[in-house]
C-alpha cells in the first residue's frame, strides 16, 4: 500500500479549507486535525501538538505543520522534530498575507477573523474562559470593526455573527476571499 511521504498537522481552524481542497484535488495528502481551541491555553496547545509529533515522526513522513505562531515555543518544538511549519504569523495572515492584513488594519484597526473562527468564538472563548476566568470583552476596546474573511467555503451562522457583534460592541464586515494564497503557502511547504 502506498504511503504518501507527506503527514501535515494542521490547526482545526482550517479544517473546512481544507476538506474543500482536498474534494477539489488540491490537497493531496494527510491531514490530522487539532482542536482549534488549543490556542487559548499554551499548556494543552503544546502537550496536543507534541503529542502529535511523537505518533507521528516514527512512521518517517515529512512532518508539515499548519498553525502560526500560536505557541511561544512552536518553533523549537518544530525543530525538535524536524517539522516545517507555515509561513503565517497566525491564521487570519495564511489566508491573505500580512502584507494585506497591515494594509487593511491602517483602514480601521481591526480585528480579522476566519469564518471558522466567527462560527467557533463561544466555544473558543468558552475554553479560555473555564481555564483562566478571562473577560474576553475587555479584548476588543482598541478595534474600530471586526473583519470576517469569507473564502465562501464555510456557510457563515448569522445568528453567531449577530451574537458577536454584540458581545464586542463592534461592527462586523466581510470581505471575500480565495483561497490561493493559503494554497500557495501550503504548497510552498
Amino acid at each position: 500500500m502506498f504511503r504518501d511521504p507527506v503527514l501535515f498537522i494542521s490547526c482545526g481552524i482550517f479544517k473546512e479549507e481544507i476538506e474543500y481542497l482536498i474534494r477539489e484535488k488540491k490537497f493531496p495528502h494527510r491531514v490530522i486535525f487539532l482542536d482549534a481551541a488549543l490556542h487559548v491555553n499554551f499548556d494543552r496547545l503544546k502537550a496536543s501538538l507534541v503529542d502529535a509529533l511523537e505518533k507521528n515522526r516514527a512512521e518517517g513522513a515529512a512532518i508539515k505543520v499548519l498553525y502560526g505562531h500560536c505557541h511561544p515555543e512552536i518553533m523549537d518544538l518544530l525543530k525538535r522534530y524536524g517539522a516545517e511549519k507555515l509561513r503565517a504569523g497566525n491564521c487570519l495572515e495564511a489566508f491573505v498575507g500580512h502584507e494585506e492584513v497591515v494594509r487593511l488594519n491602517q483602514e480601521a484597526t481591526s480585528f480579522f477573523l476566519s469564518a471558522g473562527w466567527i462560527n467557533n468564538w463561544e466555544k473558543m472563548f468558552e475554553a479560555g474562559k473555564k481555564d483562566f476566568d478571562f473577560d474576553f470583552r475587555s479584548m476588543f476596546k482598541q478595534y474600530k470593526r471586526i473583519l470576517v474573511f469569507d473564502t465562501g467555503v464555510i456557510p457563515l451562522d448569522e445568528e453567531r455573527v449577530r451574537r458577536f457583534s454584540e458581545f464586542t460592541g463592534l461592527p462586523v464586515e466581510r470581505m471575500s476571499i480565495t483561497l490561493d494564497h493559503f494554497l500557495g503557502l501550503v504548497k510552498s511547504l
